[in-house]
C-alpha cells in the first residue's frame, strides 16, 4: 500500500512531467513511463533524484519525441545514447561527433546523405555546424535518432542487379 507522502511525490512528479512536455497525459500512460524510468534509469519515486529524473526525461522527450520505450529498437537505441551521454567532459565539433558517431554504429558516413545528418541534429533540438563544439550529452539524441537510421539502413536487403541487365551488359 502507498503512504500518502508517495502518492503526493507520485503527483506532483507527473505534473512535472506534464509542465515540462506541455501535453497532459493519462495515468495510465504515467504508469507505464515510471516503470520505464524505473527499468532504465533506476528512478525511485521517494529518492532525491526523482525530480531530476524526470526533467531530464521530460526533457529530452520535449525536444526528441521519438525518444520512446516502446519501440522494438529502443534498446539498441539506448546503448547508442547511453555511449555519449555518460562520457563526461567530452566535447566534440560537429565533424569529429559525425566520425565518432559513424565508427560506433558501425556504418560508412559516405552513405548517409548531408540532408539526414542534419535531420539527426535537428530532432535533437540542434543545428548542426561542422565547426561547432557541442558537450557529448547534448548529441547523446543525435546518437539516438542516428542509431534508427543505421538500423533501419542494416536491416534493408543488398539490392542486386537485375539479371535482365546483366545479359545486355555481355
Amino acid at each position: 500500500m502507498a503512504t500518502k507522502q508517495y502518492l503526493a511525490k507520485y503527483r506532483h512528479l507527473k505534473q512535472t512531467y506534464e509542465r515540462i512536455t506541455e501535453k497532459d497525459i493519462s495515468d495510465i500512460t504515467w504508469y507505464r513511463i515510471v516503470a520505464s524510468l524505473k527499468q532504465y534509469f533506476s528512478l525511485e519515486i521517494e529518492s532525491l533524484q526523482a525530480k531530476n529524473i524526470v526533467e531530464t526525461y521530460a526533457g529530452m522527450k520535449r525536444k526528441c519525441p521519438a525518444f520512446s520505450f516502446r519501440t522494438s529498437d529502443f534498446n539498441s537505441r539506448w546503448q547508442a545514447f547511453k555511449h555519449f551521454y555518460d562520457a563526461q567532459l567530452v566535447q566534440y565539433t560537429g565533424q569529429q561527433f559525425l566520425r565518432v558517431l559513424a565508427d560506433y554504429l558501425k556504418i560508412n558516413l559516405d552513405d548517409v546523405p548531408r540532408s539526414t545528418r542534419y535531420y539527426w541534429f535537428s530532432q535533437a533540438g540542434l543545428s548542426f555546424n561542422a565547426l561547432n563544439t557541442y558537450h557529448s550529452k547534448d548529441l547523446a539524441l543525435v546518437a539516438f535518432v542516428a542509431a534508427k537510421w543505421a538500423i533501419n539502413k542494416r536491416s534493408q536487403p543488398v539490392k542486386s542487379a537485375d539479371p535482365k541487365v546483366l545479359t545486355l551488359a555481355k
